[in-house]
């Protein structure tokens, strides 16, 4: 499992933006539903070639973060190779 943090607020436009990234970058990326806690918190779930990949808008632990069984990096690297932050 790997794990990202990508914000430590909650934060649903950061939230909502990184979603929008993993759609652009991540080929054949399928959307499932989005969840929503009693406490407002937010959790997308995406399926890559199988595996899940979850994207969490947290109120409970006040961050943004992925879970994900695929390794995301490699898709978020430049035509150089370089490394670009997760959400653009």
């Amino acid at each position: 499992m790997y794990h990202y943090s990508i914000c430590t607020i909650a934060d649903e436009v950061i939230f909502q933006k990184q979603c929008r990234a993993l759609e652009t970058h991540l080929p054949h990326l399928v959307k499932d539903e989005l969840l929503e806690d009693v406490d407002g918190s937010l959790m997308q779930r995406y399926w890559l070639d199988g595996k899940m990949i979850r994207v969490y808008n947290s109120n409970d632990i006040r961050s943004v973060y992925i879970d994900s069984e695929v390794e995301l990096e490699p898709y978020f690297r430049d035509k150089s190779r370089e490394k670009t932050p997760l959400a653009e």
